[in-house]
């Protein structure tokens, strides 16, 4: 496993289970905090302007797919950084343009990093997945290419905690895998803004890819397993690609699988205030995952344990009062490696 966490997030990633090549961890995740321009004005802002941050999962796949991924967690993040203070510089008639970093602007400068990303990537023969999520200000910008997931929650905590039930829970978080022992979260979480995967099979993918003659093969029992088919030059097969969108894997870009994300863009004024998160002691956290995740665990699961860690456990209610920054990173990463784990085979 690769564990990073601090008070306020946790990045897990580890190795695949394939057998050959070589097993090795091709995903990226990253986690920058004060994400934002200094010409930003914040005067405006009425979410805490020192929240701006950015969190991202690449997920690699093919035998470079480990490489490609490296570099696309490297160049998006320095791309959009650019592009956000090259706006910021911009001038009419020699004079500087004052900009308030509209969403569509920031949006376009999203979907213009993972394209150019795309187009530089250094090496053949693998491609990678990209879920960004941009706080500016009072607006989230939920960018995807790929079969990655992510979404909002907002934990509600229960009226009051039962202690045996809290202690039941925190057994569970160090014990062993059983199905006979689970998480029973005391307070309720709901989810808002989960993206939807770019899989062939689905009409707009499926349109687009067919449109440019490519092949794409649809298990009847299980249509999420769709791939888009080619003949690689690289591998000398014919050789399907999981995903109709991703950075990377150019032999498959002539008959239709892009680099372009799909791009939310969410008020946080206006979800605060629909959510009544201001007057209540909801909580409110983001999740970005890879299909590794996703496609073993329901988005109820993973955020069940995430708001856990974050919001319900002894130490997350304690923390505040005696507990040092170290103690609760640590609790977190034993939580994150719960939840790698039930998302795993059982073998």
């Amino acid at each position: 496993h690769s564990l990073i966490a601090s008070t306020d997030h946790f990045l897990l990633t580890h190795k695949s289970n394939r057998k050959k090549p070589a097993p090795v961890n091709q995903d990226r995740a990253l986690y920058i905090t004060s994400f934002a321009d200094d010409a930003t004005d914040h005067s405006k802002l009425t979410i805490n302007p020192h929240g701006d941050f950015l969190i991202g999962i690449f997920d690699g796949h093919d035998e470079n797919g480990h490489h490609v991924a490296q570099y696309a967690s490297d160049e998006v993040p320095s791309l959009i950084a650019s592009g956000m203070h090259n706006l910021s510089l911009s001038t009419h008639n020699g004079d500087p343009i004052k900009h308030t970093f509209r969403p569509e602007l920031l949006e376009k400068i999203i979907s213009q990093t993972f394209v150019a990303v795309d187009e530089k990537v250094p090496i053949t023969g693998g491609g990678c997945t990209a879920n960004v999520i941009l706080r500016h200000g009072s607006n989230l910008f939920m960018a995807n290419t790929g079969d990655s997931s992510s979404f909002i929650g907002i934990y509600h905590p229960p009226s009051h905690f039962d202690q045996q039930k809290a202690k039941n829970n925190e057994n569970y978080i160090h014990s062993p895998r059983s199905p006979n022992v689970q998480l029973h979260l005391q307070g309720s979480v709901t989810i808002h803004h989960q993206n939807e995967k770019h899989k062939p099979h689905f009409p707009k993918e499926h349109d687009r890819i067919k449109s440019l003659g490519g092949q794409i093969h649809i298990p009847p029992k299980n249509p999420m397993g769709s791939r888009v088919i080619t003949r690689s030059a690289l591998h000398r097969e014919d050789v399907g690609l999981a995903m109709s969108r991703s950075i990377g894997d150019w032999e498959w870009t002539a008959i239709g699988v892009i680099p372009d994300p799909d791009v939310v863009i969410v008020d946080l004024d206006k979800f605060w205030s629909e959510n009544d998160i201001e007057h209540s002691d909801a909580a409110v956290f983001c999740v970005v995952g890879s299909d590794g995740l996703f496609d073993a665990r329901k988005a109820e699961f993973i955020a069940n344990h995430i708001a856990y860690g974050l919001f319900e456990s002894k130490l997350s209610r304690e923390r505040h009062d005696h507990e040092s920054e170290e103690t609760f990173a640590n609790h977190l990463v034993d939580v994150g490696k719960k939840l790698v784990n039930m998302a795993s085979p059982v073998k």
